[in-house]
């Protein structure tokens, strides 16, 4: 519906008289909401989207509507919240109905920000004397915040906005400005208080953070802390060569970097400064807000690293990408990767005490794999785990990658599992290639998860074993596409334990050493567990023929998948004790003892 308002946004046209759920009064509402049957999602939810449907084209007093909309917006992100865990933390390529499931959130979100301008429209109507303008700012923000919310579930899904989105932000805030109504400070319980500006710019920073590069648990976090953040930044009319962001408020587009714009500025454009933020002392970490949730994460100094630079400046590629159509294999996570690191042997096989095997302590040799005992399988492809090479692939889901415990009998157990079963890999292909790494097409076909900081192996017919790299960002705008940067094309799976006092402590974990590489030169020691080994440590490092003992030096990069270390080879020193065995008649029971302890 057109309109002659400063909010130059269309409407719902208004086809109704009453309202089939309840009477446009609060009071009324508030016994209707009373009434929602919460412990049923899916009922609570289809209630809300049909009265604010309803809602939208139903003949409604401005002031009442805003009051509506305030009492119904808290039940509605409640359950939007209920919705989430339906398609968070869930593979990249998500089922038809998870995809249905994400429009509802959005829809939700939609419907609650149109029904805010809707009110605004008709308080701005009003007599000047008569209407509110704190009711009207009031509008605008919900009306941005509810696209914020729009946008962080799309950045979540690693997936782009859809057509318009960025053009209606726009308008809500160019409205804001013409009225003078974008610093005064609007109360929000429920994602934090602040102005219209604030809240403007909460959503143009939330696309400057290289979200796609973002595990997805640390997304909210981010979301959250900018409405703090936002009142560092600048957004200027004019020195737009000091800004590092630029954008044209009437395109449908985001900020991009200002070295990327092929074109120059012209009278209209906005920048974003980013300096007075960044220069906060102590940077982002001391501006972090104390009104946190016990739930919420505190976010690491890895992701506020990751922030302070893509706000700082554009970042160009370190190499150049050569457009390929190659054929990849590819393993997920540290346990199937150092399953086909070791040439398809089991785990069980790296533990072992140091004693029944060989107790040399040198560095393996690297560039000389065919001296390795996982890389003497000639020219055989060892892709093929048996059978008909011919024989079609049983891609199995990511449960089907950890190791489970059967509580059946043996008699019972009709078909028993064996270790190349559990490890699965996928076909895929690489779009392109680099120095540093490439980019390659995520399978539509298989539901294995997958997530920024993992650990990934790469079979191509290139190399004759397994590389190794970690997903750097990941995008789901039509097809599905992972970034991948190279850790080491030479690697040697081990097991590791910790040492202490010179004896081995702690469970066996998969552990890999690399040759190095693009991200640290030497040779590193990636380690599956994140807990409980940390710089300074002593590990021992075993395979079959071979066992070692090293200092943990620095940590080069960690994620929530592993730990990747510096280190250097040092020579075991084993304590000796001759002691009559007369003398201690208790020795075994003590010697047993020890290793319980």
């Amino acid at each position: 519906m057109k309109n002659n308002s400063s909010l130059a946004i269309g409407t719902p046209e208004i086809t109704r008289d009453s309202h089939s759920q309840f009477a446009l009064t609060a009071n009324a509402v508030n016994s209707w909401l009373g009434s929602l049957p919460l412990a049923n999602l899916g009922e609570s939810t289809r209630l809300l989207f049909q009265a604010l449907s309803e809602l939208s084209h139903t003949t409604c007093k401005p002031k009442d509507r805003y009051e509506i909309l305030e009492l119904i917006r808290p039940q509605v992100h409640d359950v939007i919240k209920g919705l989430s865990p339906h398609y968070l933390n869930k593979p990249v390529v998500l089922p038809e109905k998870t995809q249905k499931i994400v429009l509802l959130a959005n829809t939700l979100n939609t419907q609650l920000a149109t029904g805010y301008c809707q009110a605004f429209q008709g308080l701005e109507s009003e007599n000047r004397l008569l209407r509110s303008k704190d009711a009207m700012a009031t509008c605008l923000h919900r009306a941005l915040t509810e696209h914020s919310r729009i946008l962080m579930r799309t950045y979540q899904l690693y997936r782009s906005t859809h057509p318009g989105f960025w053009l209606t932000a726009h308008k809500i805030y160019r409205c804001a400005q013409t009225l003078k109504i974008r610093k005064p400070k609007v109360t929000d319980n429920v994602y934090g208080d602040g102005t219209l500006q604030q809240a403007y710019l909460r959503l143009l920073m939330l696309s400057c953070s290289k979200t796609h590069q973002l595990p997805q648990r640390h997304i909210e976090d981010v979301f959250s802390e900018l409405n703090n953040w936002s009142a560092f930044v600048g957004l200027r009319t004019d020195k737009l060569e000091s800004c590092v962001f630029l954008f044209n408020p009437i395109e449908d587009a985001a900020p991009a970097y200002r070295e990327l714009i092929e074109r120059a500025p012209s009278l209209g454009w906005l920048g974003i400064d980013t300096k007075p933020l960044l220069s906060q002392p102590g940077g982002l970490a001391a501006t972090v807000s104390s009104r946190r949730s016990a739930s919420a994460a505190t976010l690491s100094k890895t992701i506020l690293d990751h922030l302070s630079i893509s706000w700082s400046s554009a970042t160009s590629r370190a190499a150049e990408r050569i457009p390929c159509n190659e054929p990849v294999l590819l393993t997920v996570g540290m346990n199937t990767t150092h399953f086909y690191l070791a040439n398809q042997q089991d785990f069980s096989l790296f533990q072992f005490e140091r004693d029944q095997g060989d107790n040399s302590t040198h560095f393996p040799e690297r560039g000389k794999a065919s001296k390795d005992v996982w890389s003497q399988s000639g020219n055989e492809d060892t892709r093929i785990r048996g059978g008909d090479a011919s024989e079609p692939i049983n891609y199995r889901s990511s449960k089907d990658s950890v190791e489970t415990i059967s509580y059946s009998l043996p008699q019972n157990n009709q078909a028993p599992v064996t270790p190349s079963s559990k490890y699965e890999y996928l076909r895929s292909r690489i779009l392109d290639n680099s120095s540093s790494g490439c980019r390659i097409e995520w399978p539509e076909d298989t539901q294995l998860r997958v997530r920024t900081g993992e650990l990934i192996g790469l079979k191509t017919d290139d190399y004759d074993s397994w590389r190794v790299g970690i997903v750097r960002w990941l995008r789901s705008d039509g097809s599905h596409q992972i970034g991948i940067e190279a850790l080491s094309s030479a690697a040697t799976p081990y097991s590791a334990r910790l040492v202490q006092s010179g004896l081995p402590v702690n469970e066996y974990q998969r552990a890999i050493l690399l040759s190095g590489g693009q991200i640290a030169q030497g040779p590193l020691l990636l380690l599956a567990g994140v807990v409980g080994i940390s710089e300074g440590h002593t590990v021992e490092l075993l395979r079959p023929g071979h066992s070692m003992r090293i200092k943990l030096g620095k940590i080069v990069e960690q994620s929530n998948a592993f730990k990747l270390f510096h280190f250097t080879d040092i020579a075991p020193n084993p304590i000796e004790i001759a002691v009559p065995e007369e003398d201690e008649p208790n020795k075994n029971d003590f010697n047993q003892l020890w290793d319980i302890l």
